[in-house]
């Protein structure tokens, strides 16, 4: 080290020059927090979605509720407020397209077939014209939970963003979106902004805003805790330059390697802030302990011998502290989660700035420092306060041993029952507070709405048409209907399906009320049938009808409407198969001019009843089961057409045929669920779960595929989307979990190990870090502090940290054991010289942690608490626990000079 630092001035500008080249680099780094970075680019859930994004489109999307506290969403004020709400959003460059209650598309049937319309045509102007908008958007599921609420008073609106847009442009369109939509808050109206994209982008705004503020408070808070250490202004400075210079060449290399920022990487700086100052305390300590035992002046030539002597005798401790510091935060490249192997490739990189700049930078500025100022004066500003009580500690537990491993066995027993207790859980949304915007406006959605979580799947054939078939649609139907029936959390599920389901009722309409609803019709614009029987009809005594003659029989009318159905849409290969082809039966629908006894209105909703696949239906559910059993506009038809009979089909094919010919007459575009028009092989279903926990999104990913053995072999079910990414990212911090810790302890052994040349030691130096860990996982256990992103970090941190006690502490008893035999004697000078060192650095990393509290996400927040926790413990078990097995055991490998 003599000959090196004989070229301080060579090393201060070299390290300037380097830092300086960093600093230059960072306006470069990138904030991206979605959830597709996490995941590496190899696993087949991540492949999976970016193949739907290629086939069905990106499903970046903005979700915005808005409340109207007087009135209905369907009254004229409030749809007007909607309408140009849609209008202004529509205007937005990076908007593709806006659906709300005013715009969305709605399938109504005709005496000329088909007809696709917007839901409101026209604004309504008065109560009448309200309540036909209202109930044409009533008539059609799709709309459920998504336009609407159960209580009429909320509706959303769902903007989807243009594809290929990059970060800055999500954000640009997102505060685009939020000043439009904050025009429209008022007394009346309350708008909540949702969605993956608002997330992003708004955890992207809060990290800033942690970084701003978080990092002044830890530089203060070290400041602080360092003067009060070291009584010296020099030691500050020079120690805060260290950990500035490693932070900043850790984030300067990433935004160099184009690495994008996430919220875990925004940990690095106050890491390194908090961890990079141990190297310099300890250097600094050392130094000035030698310093101390001068008295009156020292000369230049004195200080430079004192600086080597304390980098000659500190060099290897803090080399081997580095290195398995660096070990700890480096065995999380082994992560799986590509922010957690981003956070320790870089904070491993940082933690080897810092030790560079404390062994070589600081010792070279001490040098250049002592040749300005010439002859100093020694100045002893020990603390014998501190000495003291730190003996008066060491005699205190050196007289009761027994005692303490009693403790220590009692405090790792009860953090044991706690392990069972800890889950395992990541949702984005609630990482914010649950004061934020964002997380009171997913909170709005979820329990008004069918939810913000999206879950994809995929269903896939192997021929061109295969999404035609009727068995294939039925049993998408099926899983749809099983998935929201099943699970609370399933708040939504939506396919092609509710299309084909809808154009084959409205293509069915019975006669009379086609008639009715095209005599109504104004240029094409078909306005649904409202009128209803009253109730007072279904009284009237009519004894000469029976409950059957509700579907009357016509056969004069039904083979005509077979023929003209035939003719339209059951093409087949060859005249013989389309003349042989049976005859259709037209159900009608209710009679307009009949009246029914009370025995028949009880038969007929007993008839609806047995159509119920549960016992227990809410007044809407029994209209629907009577609207079906009365096929009321034609609602015994909204079903996939599969039954050959009912639809006069000769075969299946000709049931596929018919589904064509649907998607050929529907005008709307379906591209974001089918990927053809005509002839699909593939379709997609979207599932939106009210619930953003993984631990719901596990239970019905699970139950999908369960449910995909009731398709034929040929077909293939794919689920995906950010609820499916997200589960991936939680299944991966357990693996990721593991390995670190295991890689990390394994890393340790073997440094200490070979160290001290003996097995041994390495099984002495991991003892305390295991004894910090234990307790970290059973109070995140008994406080329910979930295993998430931010906390499956603690361990691999608590081991690059608190290993540094260990070998500082083993390093410094066996300097004075080979000195001294007597142990106590040996214990008390360690404490009093390293041990002096270990509480202060942990004490400086604890309060530099627990500025996280003051993050604005709680895996932060988390972070920071048990990182404290587990500085406080590894560095007492390295003070106490080790110490004892020490003299108890009393292991060759303390005693032996090497």
């Amino acid at each position: 080290m003599r000959k090196i630092l004989k070229h301080n001035k060579l090393i201060v500008i070299i390290i300037s020059l380097i830092t300086v080249f960093f600093i230059f680099q960072l306006p470069k780094i990138e904030i991206n927090n979605d959830i597709q970075v996490f995941l590496p680019d190899d696993l087949p859930t991540k492949i999976s979605n970016n193949r739907l994004d290629e086939i069905f489109g990106e499903s970046d999307s903005i979700v915005t509720a808005v409340k109207f506290k007087t009135g209905e969403i369907f009254s004229p004020p409030n749809l007007e407020t909607l309408s140009k709400l849609s209008s202004e959003l529509e205007n937005i460059p990076s908007i593709d397209e806006v659906t709300s209650l005013t715009n969305a598309d709605y399938i109504e049937g005709s005496s000329e077939g088909m007809i696709v319309e917007e839901l409101v045509e026209e604004l309504p102007t008065n109560k009448e014209e309200s309540r036909k908008i209202k109930s044409k958007t009533l008539n059609w599921d799709l709309y459920e939970n998504n336009l609407y609420s159960d209580d009429f008073k909320s509706t959303q609106i769902v903007i989807s963003l243009n594809d290929g847009l990059n970060n800055e442009e999500k954000e640009k369109a997102y505060y685009q979106i939020k000043k439009v939509t904050d025009s429209y808050q008022n007394n009346n109206t309350e708008i909540y902004i949702a969605g993956a994209t608002a997330v992003d982008v708004l955890m992207g705004h809060s990290m800033l805003e942690d970084i701003k503020y978080l990092i002044p408070f830890i530089i203060g808070v070290l400041i602080l805790i360092l003067y009060l250490f070291f009584k010296r202004s020099l030691a500050v400075v020079l120690i805060l330059m260290t950990v500035l210079v490693s932070s900043i060449w850790a984030i300067g290399l990433m935004a160099f390697l184009g690495i994008n920022l996430t919220l875990v990487s925004t940990v690095i700086p106050v890491l390194l802030i908090a961890v990079g100052s141990a190297y310099g305390i300890h250097i600094l300590s050392h130094y000035y302990d030698y310093l101390n035992e001068y008295q009156g002046e020292i000369s230049v030539s004195e200080q430079k011998e004192l600086v080597i002597k304390t980098v000659d005798k500190m060099g290897k401790a803090v080399f081997l502290a580095a290195l398995t510091t660096i070990a700890g935060f480096g065995s999380l490249a082994s992560s799986q989660i590509v922010p957690i192997k981003s956070f320790g490739i870089f904070t491993a990189f940082g933690i080897a700035a810092a030790f560079i700049v404390a062994l070589f930078l600081i010792p070279s500025l001490l040098i250049i420092i002592a040749n300005i100022k010439n002859d100093v004066l020694a100045e002893n500003v020990e603390t014998a306060e501190f000495k003291s009580i730190l003996e008066k500690l060491h005699n205190f537990y050196s007289k009761r041993r027994i005692s303490m491993i009693i403790l220590a066995v009692l405090i790792l027993s009860g953090s044991f029952l706690g392990f069972e207790d800890i889950i395992v859980d990541t949702p984005l949304i609630e990482m914010f507070k649950e004061d934020t915007e964002i997380r009171q406006a997913d909170d709005f959605i979820n329990d008004n709405f069918a939810g913000t979580n999206i879950m994809r799947v995929m269903v896939e054939g192997e021929e061109m048409g295969d999404l035609n078939h009727p068995d294939i649609l039925t049993q998408m139907d099926g899983l749809q209907q099983h998935l929201v029936s099943h699970f609370d959390e399933v708040g939504k599920a939506s396919s092609i399906t509710d299309y084909i389901k809808r154009m084959n009722q409205v293509m069915n309409y019975p006669e009379a009320e086609t008639t009715k609803t095209s005599t109504n019709s104004e240029e094409n614009a078909v306005k649904t049938n409202e009128s209803l029987e009253t109730s007072s009809s279904f009284y009237e005594d009519d004894s000469e009808e029976s409950a059957s003659s509700f579907y009357k029989e016509d056969t004069q009318k039904t083979n005509k409407n077979s023929e003209a159905n035939s003719s339209s849409f059951y093409q087949t290969e060859n005249k013989k198969s389309t003349n042989s082809q049976p005859k259709r039966e037209v159900l009608e629908g209710p009679a307009r001019e009949k009246n029914i006894s009370e025995y028949e209105f009880i038969q007929l909703l007993n008839a609806a009843l047995t159509r119920a696949e549960k016992k227990n239906i809410n007044a809407g559910e029994l209209v629907n089961l009577l609207a079906e059993e009365m096929n009321y506009q034609a609602a015994a038809y909204y079903e996939i057409p599969t039954d050959l009979d009912k639809y006069g089909a000769a075969s299946k094919q000709n049931l596929q045929n018919l589904i064509s010919q649907y998607l050929l007459l529907y005008s709307g575009s379906v591209d974001d669920l089918i990927n053809d028009q005509l002839e699909p092989d593939k379709a997609q279903m979207l599932l939106q779960l009210n619930n953003p926990s993984n631990l719901a999104a596990q239970k019905v990913r699970k139950e999908i595929y369960d449910y995909s053995d009731n398709f034929p072999e040929d077909y293939k079910l794919t689920v995906s989307g950010d609820a499916a990414m997200a589960l991936e990212a939680n299944n991966l911090i357990v693996s990721s979990q593991t390995r670190s810790i295991i890689i990390s302890f394994i890393i340790v052994f073997l440094i200490v190990a070979i160290s001290f040349r003996s097995v041994i030691a390495g099984l002495y130096g991991i003892i305390p870090l295991a004894f910090s860990l234990i307790i970290n996982f059973g109070l995140m256990g008994h406080l329910g502090i979930k295993l998430d992103v931010g906390t499956a970090m603690v361990a691999s941190i608590a081991i690059g940290i608190g290993v540094d006690y260990t070998i500082h502490f083993l390093h410094s008893y066996h300097a004075e054991r080979i000195k001294e035999d007597d142990l106590h004697l040996v214990t008390q000078k360690t404490l009093t010289t390293t041990g002096k060192a270990i509480i202060f650095n942990a004490i400086s990393v604890a309060a530099g942690f627990l500025v996280l509290l003051f993050s604005n996400f709680y895996p932060l927040i988390y972070l920071g608490f048990l990182i404290a926790v587990t500085m406080c413990t590894s560095s007492i078990a390295s003070l106490t626990i080790l110490p004892l097995l020490l003299n108890i055991f009393k292991p060759e490998f303390i005693s032996k000079e090497y």
